[in-house]
């Protein structure tokens, strides 16, 4: 059963610690609508806790060990305690996302409020999943949303009991996801158009063009670039130009000349559509990153990610900055 979501506005997240519930197994049950891109998420770490991601729209960069994976509608993506990741050189796409850390017990110990013996067939498998980037199964969103629900509701007698069940299938989904690998393959015709447009993302392209340089009909190449990119050909190109936009305005260069160089029809126009994108006007965003880390590929300085995100700065044995650690850490 799917439930009727609320969730907060402005792409600000909902957070739940489930030891009310008796399980403090799980003290971060997260989601969050995002409606904008925001800057790059640091490179980070959560002490001690597995992240469960799951993605359900839009598009997203997670890299872990050097390695980028591209997240779409409906693919789940795990860390394991303690391990690095971040958004890499790209920006934090908008949409819809659960997430929850799950601290696993040493072999031998309960879990969830199951006995030692149930507990170990899950905590096993939750410790050597396949693969950490999976199609979610169809099931996942509906028990992640009755869990959201229950959060709602409060820690009765009877819904602790009914929350340790729906996290215990909701991860036993994860389990069984896990094992399925996802058919990423993009075919050369639409890897060629994808090439050009992030080559030359100032130009203008008609869907007729695009599909006469993949040899399909418009209709045809349409549906395959979004089947296999993951949004509309228009979409890709419009996100595109806005990427670069924020590198060249995080250069010095001015608003107007931006949005001529990347062939917007009007300096309102740019303006309108990097609103649209990013949550701010440009002049915004300006003030906003002046003197921090602005574009992809760019960390923020340790005092702007204390204060907008509560990370913790994450120094080496010799004081340089490696990274940030999660506030909930």
């Amino acid at each position: 059963m799917r439930m009727n979501l609320k969730l907060p506005p402005n792409g600000k997240r909902l957070i739940y610690d489930l030891a009310s519930f008796g399980l403090p197994e799980a003290p971060y049950i997260a989601a969050q609508n995002l409606p904008f891109t925001t800057l790059a998420l640091p490179t980070h770490l959560h002490r001690k806790k597995m992240e469960i991601n799951h993605f359900l729209k839009g598009e997203r960069v997670y890299r872990v060990g050097g390695k980028d994976y591209l997240l779409r509608g409906n693919q789940g993506f795990v860390t394991w305690p303690d391990e690095v990741h971040g958004s890499g050189s790209f920006l934090h796409g908008r949409g819809l996302h659960f997430w929850a850390q799950i601290v696993l017990p040493r072999p031998g110990r309960a879990f969830l409020g199951l006995s030692p013996e149930l507990a170990r067939p899950l905590v096993e498998g939750l410790w050597n999943l396949p693969r950490r980037h999976f199609q979610a199964s169809p099931d996942m969103r509906g028990i992640y949303s009755r869990i959201l629900h229950l959060c709602r509701l409060g820690p009765s007698p009877l819904n602790k009991v009914r929350m340790g069940a729906l996290l215990a299938e909701w991860l036993l989904e994860v389990i069984e996801s896990a094992g399925k690998a996802i058919d990423d393959e993009i075919t050369p015709e639409i890897d060629a158009v994808r090439r050009m447009l992030d080559a030359n993302p100032a130009e203008h392209y008609s869907g007729e063009r695009l599909a006469e340089m993949a040899h399909l009909s418009e209709s045809h190449f349409k549906r395959k670039f979004r089947e296999q990119i993951g949004i509309p050909p228009g979409d890709y190109l419009q996100r595109k130009r806005l990427e670069l936009a924020v590198k060249l305005l995080a250069e010095g260069r001015n608003v107007t000349t931006v949005a001529y160089d990347l062939g917007f029809s009007s300096s309102q126009h740019f303006s309108t559509t990097f609103k649209k994108f990013f949550g701010m006007s440009p002049l915004s965003w300006i003030r906003r990153n002046s003197g921090a880390a602005a574009g992809p590929g760019r960390e923020l300085s340790a005092s702007r990610v204390r204060d907008k995100n509560g990370f913790r700065p994450w120094l080496d044995e010799e004081g340089r900055l490696h990274g940030y650690i999660c506030p909930d850490s």
